[in-house]
């Protein structure tokens, strides 16, 4: 009798076992051996076909659709938006770490939706502080509460007919901002740890959870980790808004926008197309990118 083949998605992989959902059911599916041959390695979000067992539950992963972006860490794929989330309170900021997510939205075409949370534990100074270096970027930007339920009604509207990732650092309230979006959810909640100000990471696997409304969210672990990507300092620029819109106003080819002599764009978009602060962390990260092209060609 000829096995039954399907098309579903990966929402899990632990252990070699991928859950699949299929038609609204949810099938438990090995990768074969060919895989490793084509160095192929099934992750979630992935769109795969998939041969039926006899049981009608388990089955076999038969092909990979292509993605149309993948994250290495963690390893997930077919990403529409990825919420970054800040806390407005505790722990401070990372804005570092926000504009290397933002860098890599922009490069693997991801929509970035910036999500500043806690806003019920800080002043006004604080919140206005955050949005004020994102504001000349273009990014959508909600101030919420997962406590208060503040800002919540009108963010669960981006999750609509979206795979969405949430990325930040620990103790930020991910998954609290994911139960309050999503109710009878009850992902498990970490503790700010006194000490340190940063949270015990309480998502241990990637997975992809579907949400009734042609939408899906990933609940991901490691992205406080995530170090810089893979970009040439030349590539760096192009992947800011804020110097997109002013690159024909430079007059030197392949110019970074840092030190040269006379860059108009420098001298004339900083602190009022280009917010200071964002433009430091900028000069930063092409510094820290040709650091890394010396080390790599020595």
């Amino acid at each position: 009798m000829e096995k039954e083949c399907k098309t579903g998605i990966i929402l899990k992989g632990v252990g070699g076992f991928y859950t699949v959902l299929s038609d609204g059911m949810s099938f438990v599916c090995k990768a074969r051996g060919l895989f490793r041959k084509q160095n192929q390695t099934p992750i979630v979000g992935d769109n795969v076909s998939f041969s039926l067992n006899a049981d009608g539950e388990t089955g076999y992963l038969l092909s990979i659709e292509a993605r149309k972006n993948e994250l290495i860490r963690p390893m997930v794929a077919n990403i529409d938006k990825l919420f970054i989330v800040v806390s407005a309170s505790k722990p401070a900021a990372d804005l570092l770490l926000v504009d290397k997510l933002l860098l890599c939205c922009e490069k693997l075409r991801i929509e970035p939706v910036l999500i500043i949370n806690k806003c019920d534990d800080a002043d006004a100074t604080s919140i206005d502080g955050i949005r004020k270096e994102y504001s000349l970027t273009g990014y959508r930007i909600y101030t919420v509460s997962a406590v208060t339920g503040d800002g919540i009604e009108a963010l669960r509207s981006e999750l609509e007919g979206s795979v969405v990732c949430f990325a930040g650092q620990s103790a930020v309230g991910k998954s609290s901002l994911l139960n309050a979006l999503i109710p009878g959810m009850k992902l498990e909640v970490g503790e700010l740890s006194r000490k340190t100000e940063r949270g015990r990471h309480t998502t241990r696997h990637a997975e992809l959870i579907p949400i009734g409304n042609g939408g899906a969210v990933l609940d991901t672990p490691g992205f406080s980790l995530l170090e810089n990507i893979e970009c040439e300092p030349e590539e760096i620029k192009n992947l800011y808004p804020e110097l997109r819109r002013h690159v024909f106003e430079c007059r030197f080819s392949g110019c970074l926008h840092i030190s040269e002599p006379g860059c108009a764009v420098k001298e004339e978009i900083v602190g009022r197309d280009f917010d200071s602060e964002r433009y430091n962390r900028y000069v930063r990260l092409v510094k820290e990118a040709m650091e890394n092209r010396k080390h790599k060609y020595e």
